[in-house]
């Protein structure tokens, strides 16, 4: 099932299957944008979730167009679902985290409307990659069991189901863009994942190029990337060769991170600078055979900072076994006759607390640091000042959860032994 629109990746006749070249890896485009290795990269600057997000946007704003529209179900009926209003889930957290905390699957979008003069409900999601769809994710199982959140949030279900009748619920579908990946995952022929949705559960919604990445976080360095392969087509003009070279754009963008934030982090939240990013990227473009060639060079000249952010780690573990944590809040639990709280959550806030303790004493650390070593035996040396401290603070933050005064911890830190999965 197709909407109505054009795609720009073929335009002008251009097929992005026969693109290839040896700069590619793989040889060609398919390949290129399937190799593990370039995923790998990119989804360390974030590529994978910047994709869905902007997809699904995408769909949310097609979507707009929907009511007093009729759309597919693909139960083999001859009628469709005429559409009332759309509900956007994906945009709403508390949708999220209510199905999250009841283990239940949220899609991005709830169509209501009606189908041969009842009540009708059709679950739909988009789906950058159609090889990840499963059919259960939008099945009516999984929109009755969202229905039962609707005293949790009366403001987006309404009156759905409230007045005695409740709806039908038909079978969902996904949103997939229309280009050539996608037609050649439901061919079964391309993939990383083996598809199993049906045709019929998937239509296929114009993604023109020339404006998917164009608002994304990393999308100008994507230009001098392609300049260095010159493949025989524009960038606004494939969506499957944006698709390669914004990964490769995230995986620079991942690069620069790992070589500029701190050491030490703690509450940082790293903001990109897409100018330095970029231009750091045509410096290296000149002597590069490739843009995969640099990604693999920027990449590797990162690594000796990764390992320093991880030696600082290490060293700033927080000195609590988790044997003695979950020891300590099962106590404190049992004395005060309440439930324990998380192992983990108590974990998190006490390590934030132990490297901020750090880090009031000897800065961020930012990259690159003069003499790793000797900061390592300082780190060390402070840290053990501190740890006669930290079996007092978990019990303060034990406390703090059971009583639900703890305050959040925010910021990124680091996993260390001894946690709960």
């Amino acid at each position: 099932m197709v909407e109505a629109g054009t795609d720009g990746a073929t335009r002008g006749g251009m097929d992005d299957r026969v693109i290839r070249s040896p700069r590619l890896p793989g040889g060609d485009l398919v390949a290129a944008v399937l190799d593990r290795e370039v995923m790998g990269l990119a989804d360390r600057g974030g590529a994978s979730n910047l994709v869905g997000d902007r997809w699904a946007d995408l769909c949310a704003d097609h979507a707009l167009a929907w009511p007093n529209c009729e759309r597919p179900v693909p139960d083999g009926g001859d009628e469709g679902l005429r559409v009332e209003r759309v509900l956007r889930l994906d945009a709403t957290p508390a949708v999220a985290a209510a199905a999250s905390k009841r283990g239940l699957q949220n899609p991005d979008l709830l169509l209501v409307g009606t189908r041969g003069g009842a009540p009708t409900l059709q679950a739909v999601d988009a789906k950058f990659s159609v090889e990840t769809a499963r059919a259960k994710q939008v099945s009516p199982a999984v929109v009755a069991d969202l229905l039962g959140l609707r005293d949790i949030l009366p403001a987006l279900f309404g009156d759905l189901g409230r007045d005695g009748q409740a709806p039908a619920v038909v079978p969902g579908v996904f949103l997939c863009p229309d280009y050539p990946l996608t037609h050649l995952m439901l061919r079964r022929r391309h993939g990383i994942l083996r598809t199993t949705v049906r045709p019929e559960e998937v239509v296929l919604l114009p993604a023109p190029a020339d404006r998917f990445f164009a608002p994304v976080e990393g999308a100008s360095v994507m230009p001098p990337l392609a300049a260095i392969d010159d493949l025989p087509m524009r960038l606004d003009e494939s969506l499957l060769a944006s698709l390669y070279y914004f990964r490769l754009a995230r995986a620079a963008v991942g690069c620069w991170l790992d070589a500029t934030k701190p050491l030490l982090l703690v509450d940082d939240r790293p903001v990109v600078d897409e100018a330095a990013v970029r231009t750091e990227a045509k410096e290296r473009a000149a002597v590069a055979t490739s843009a995969i060639a640099l990604v693999r060079g920027w990449h590797a000249d990162v690594q000796m900072v990764r390992a320093a952010r991880a030696a600082v780690d290490q060293v700033t573990a927080l000195p609590l076994l988790g044997r003695d944590l979950r020891a300590l809040v099962q106590r404190l639990a049992e004395e005060s006759g309440g439930d324990p709280p998380s192992i983990n959550q108590v974990r998190r806030r006490v390590g934030a607390w132990y490297r901020r303790r750090l880090r009031e004493r000897v800065g961020p650390l930012l990259p690159p640091v003069a003499d790793l070593p000797a900061t390592l035996r300082e780190l060390a040396r402070i840290g053990a000042e501190i740890a006669p401290l930290v079996e007092t603070e978990a019990a303060r933050v034990t406390r703090d959860l059971m009583t639900g005064t703890a305050r959040r911890t925010t910021g990124p830190v680091p996993a260390t032994a001894g946690d709960d999965a």
